[in-house]
């Protein structure tokens, strides 16, 4: 059994997976839109695929790091578990089904990362390997953004807030969610677009990057349009520097300039049609709300007595945490931060080492803080998030190391796609969350993390 597994093509069936991403995303929109269902086809084929790379992980190659990894992996399952038989027992409320899901959103992006990486074992066909990953990247933003551009010419689409604010999430059910994928995509589909571009007849490889980047504007979120501007601006200055050092070079000054000039002219389109999007009134929007609550905090304000009573008693709170400006950068992600925070402090010695688990102890409707290494911080505790956390500490040390070994190959066009690609999904992460603890973003990140290892292990 397990040598035919170790025949089969696993890099095959992730390019599938990947290409399937928002087909499953569409699924589940439909799934919970119009059947109000709790467990939706994506969720059920998401964990299939993880309980297949976990067996792949085990039985199905022979890379040089199997052993550390297996290692890994069952220490990381082991505190996991403890961490859920823990709260089962003490949580005076306990959601069984929301645990459950939350511990496996939880271990899906080490999981895929693992798998992904162990990938990587065949020498001679590494190159391959990239290229697959990056085309399937390409073609699952290719599906999203047709998507995206149906659902609101045939007026089907949902909308990003329900509130004042503009924007268009399609047949995607989370806008937080799209914005996260687009951000982390958005540099991978730059790479794939130059890596095939070599000629000018070639921009055909570059409509799906200009695609993506329009569904930016359209989804209207400050996450989306910002991570799209600075990857082009980015893009544009390291490809334009590159030009230069290589002006002696005939065949790579050629590569460069037609690079620099295709993304000179992205960056234009980009900035031109931005004042017509949602994206941009959003954001004058915000800009507006943000200079009002600046406002209000420095002019005295006309208090009634209900209103020093709230007051007297918020001052018993942190008072940076009840920033009103705060409240509107982080759309209030603060106020629930502090409530999980407190029930944190004064846990026992064991919860802190393990943590709360799901949304900290609830009572009625559970809540997350959606600041993505707070939530897993509080929900598995010291040791169960410092063992979420090593693949991100493994690419920041194999980055770190490329840069100090090998640092005329390391600040290459390419190489700052991939560092983009993980800063903006780790920032958005922090800030907006629902990355590292949601399959559909977190496959995209546990993606480019290889990809920057695989290019930091290559020679010169």
């Amino acid at each position: 059994m397990f040598q035919s597994f170790k025949s089969y093509p696993f890099h095959r069936l992730v390019k599938l997976f990947i290409v399937l991403q928002p087909i499953l995303d569409i699924l589940t929109y439909f799934s919970i839109t119009y059947l109000q269902l709790n467990v939706t086809i994506g969720i059920l084929i998401r964990v299939l695929f993880m309980t297949v790379s976990i067996f792949y992980i085990f039985f199905g190659n022979e890379h040089r790091y199997k052993k550390m990894v297996t290692i890994y992996l069952f220490a990381l399952f082991i505190a996991i578990g403890i961490s859920f038989i823990l709260n089962l027992f003490t949580k005076p409320y306990f959601h069984f089904f929301s645990e459950v899901q939350y511990v496996v959103k939880a271990v899906y992006f080490p999981t895929m990362f693992c798998a992904i990486m162990l990938m990587f074992s065949e020498q001679s066909k590494n190159t391959d390997r990239k290229k697959e990953l990056l085309s399937a990247v390409t073609i699952a933003m290719t599906i999203t953004a047709l998507s995206l551009f149906t659902s609101i010419i045939t007026n089907t689409s949902s909308n990003t807030y329900t509130y004042v604010k503009l924007g268009f999430t399609g047949w995607f059910f989370a806008g937080n969610e799209l914005s996260a994928i687009v951000a982390v995509c958005f540099p991978l589909l730059f790479v794939y677009s130059i890596i095939q571009t070599k000629a000018w007849k070639d921009f055909i490889y570059w409509i799906p990057t200009i695609f993506l980047a329009v569904c930016a504007l359209l989804i209207g979120t400050k996450v989306s349009y910002l991570a799209i501007l600075a990857t082009i601006i980015i893009a544009v200055i390291f490809t334009f520097v590159y030009w230069l050092i290589n002006l002696k070079n005939e065949k790579r000054r050629t590569i460069y300039q037609r690079t620099f000039i295709i993304s000179l002219c992205l960056a234009i389109f980009y900035i031109v049609i931005t004042p017509i999007t949602p994206a941009y009134l959003n954001l004058t929007g915000d800009y507006q709300t943000i200079n009002d609550a600046l406002q209000a905090e420095v002019k005295e304000p006309d208090l009634s007595n209900e209103d020093v009573i709230q007051i007297e008693n918020d001052q018993e709170k942190d008072p940076f945490l009840q920033s009103p400006l705060l409240k509107i950068l982080l759309s209030s992600r603060n106020v629930y931060f502090e409530q999980v925070y407190t029930d944190y402090v004064h846990s026992s010695m064991w919860h802190k080492f393990f943590g709360l688990g799901y949304a900290g102890i609830y009572e009625h409707s559970p809540k997350l803080v959606e600041m993505d290494f707070f939530d897993l911080f509080f929900s598995f505790g010291i040791i169960g998030f410092l063992l979420l956390i090593v693949p991100i500490m493994i690419v920041f040390a194999s980055m770190i190391k490329h840069m100090v070994t090998r640092v005329k190959t390391f600040f290459q066009p390419e190489n700052i796609l991939f560092i983009i690609s993980i800063g903006l999904g780790l920032g958005v992460a922090f800030f907006a969350g629902h990355v590292l603890y949601a399959p559909a973003v977190s496959i995209y990140l546990a993606v480019a993390s290889v990809l920057l290892i695989y290019n930091s292990q290559q020679k010169q």
